[in-house]
């Protein structure tokens, strides 16, 4: 068995001599850093530049929210002026009238096309008692414009509000409606996006002058090397996995040991991704279009933006909360897949648990070293999907104690420079030293496809029933 449609348990026995990592998850399925274990057991994905790029296309929905129309001609605040845009309507109330054509203001009309039929979903009434239902068909995007639709009513609705109230709400596209022998529009292509990351230089030394070398020790009659290498190989993952998850992405000028003024790169790690994603594009500060046209999510309420993905409870939240949580979890995910990887700290886990057992949840232990490589995992099914639990060591007595994150594993991988794999490079000392130094060093970065597929969760303290 396999998890994320990696190599199975019984394929890593006969496989794990292919890369350094994997060599070390086998020998220490239990040690600090799952997740660069289980970036390890993909196949090899090399880079020959240290700063390395990858394609992502999206299916974006053909959708928009409303916002003002500037109150035209002292008309309403709300999205709906007339077909000349010469008044907004009125904002105590209009007709939307069937077979007439409106101006209707979106956060962006990039997505729609001539002859959409679009929904306007829950739009206030004049007296703020009721929603509404708006139904209409797109009649043109404004040339010049990226914020216009002229829209022409299907259905007439009475008494609907063109104040604030009617601002941010959602217009979905709900069909297509061409008139009979009309001649074909012209159509469009969305090229993809590339995002770019770092690799980032992994250095961890250590040596032992000649004498010590040959003196055996109380636990090691053979000597102190081999422990002296282990400590430093767990070391120098650790700060691999501390670059995964929380690594920001930049390069700087240094003077290095010899006196050179060099580069130094640092990784974006999938915490600076989400960073990115919340940002939503060039224009507000983020490093990619990873949403043309959206808002800056940083600062939003997360219940009631389903595109948010960095959540910061730090206090005590509710069941519905945390159900919130987890279905927004698996709103995006590759075709196909159903499995995610949840890592958190041993607080988390234990919130996990409460909540399992207020809603007589079950949960099931995987065998460790058929199902899990020797690691220790949950597995929960929930109604979204398949939630694989590991506790993280690193997080345990830190202040991520009360965090997690979960994962979509296959949209993660480490680029390694082109024969920069971490490696155990021997006799490092200088000829005439009266040592022996050596070094682990490898050289690499994080490729993070679809950042909306993750999600993280800080400070979560208790849960309230």
């Amino acid at each position: 068995m396999s998890l994320f449609n990696q190599i199975s348990s019984a394929d890593l026995e006969t496989s794990y001599s292919a890369r350094a990592l994997r060599k070390i998850f086998w020998k220490y399925p239990w040690g600090n850093t799952p997740l660069l274990y289980l970036l390890s057991l993909m196949d090899k994905n090399e880079t020959d530049k240290p700063k390395f790029d990858w394609y992502e296309g999206r299916q974006q929905p053909v959708a928009s929210t409303t916002i003002t129309s500037g109150a035209i001609a002292a008309g309403g605040d709300g999205p709906f002026a007339n077909a000349g845009n010469t008044a907004s309507e009125a904002a105590a109330g209009f007709t939307w009238t069937a077979d007439t054509v409106y101006n209707l203001y979106v956060t962006s009309n990039t997505r729609f096309r001539v002859d959409d039929v679009i929904w306007l979903r829950r739009v206030p009434n004049a007296a703020a008692s009721a929603y509404l239902e708006l139904k209409g068909i797109v009649t043109e995007v404004v040339s010049g414009s990226t914020t216009r639709l002229k829209v022409m009513a299907l259905v007439s609705v009475a008494s609907v509000s063109n104040d604030t109230d009617a601002n941010a709400i959602d217009v979905v596209l709900i069909g297509k409606a061409a008139p009979e022998g009309d001649t074909s529009r012209s159509g469009g292509l969305e090229l993809p996006i590339e995002p770019e990351n770092y690799t980032q230089i992994f250095r961890e030394a250590f040596d032992s002058t000649g004498t010590a070398l040959k003196a055996g020790m109380e636990w090691d009659e053979t000597g102190h090397y081999k422990t002296m290498a282990r400590q430093n190989m767990f070391r120098i993952c650790e700060a691999m996995e501390g670059a995964l998850y929380f690594g920001v992405r930049k390069v700087d000028s240094v003077i290095n040991q010899r006196g050179k003024t060099v580069p130094r790169r640092f990784t974006g790690g999938l915490l600076w991704f989400l960073e990115q994603w919340e940002k939503g594009n060039t224009g507000n500060g983020g490093a990619f279009d990873y949403r043309p046209g959206g808002i800056d999510l940083t600062s939003v309420n997360w219940e009631t933006n389903n595109d948010k993905r960095i959540i910061k409870i730090n206090g005590s939240m509710t069941i519905e909360q945390f159900e919130i949580i987890m279905e927004r979890a698996f709103m995006d995910q590759l075709p196909g897949a159903s499995e995610k990887l949840m890592q958190c700290g041993n607080g988390f886990m234990s919130i996990f648990q409460k909540y399992c057992k207020a809603m007589s949840i079950t949960t099931r232990n995987l065998q460790t070293k058929e199902d899990s490589y020797g690691m220790a995992i949950t597995r929960w099914t929930s109604p979204w999907g398949e939630l694989v639990l590991k506790t993280h060591p690193m997080w345990n007595r830190s202040q991520h104690n009360q965090s997690a994150f979960i994962v979509d594993v296959p949209c993660l991988a480490w680029r390694d420079l082109s024969d920069r794999e971490l490696t155990l490079l021997a006799k490092r000392q200088l000829p005439d030293e009266d040592c022996r130094r050596d070094e682990w060093l490898g050289e690499g970065g994080l490729e993070c496809k679809f950042p909306e597929n993750h999600l993280y969760v800080e400070g979560v303290t208790s849960l309230t029933y």
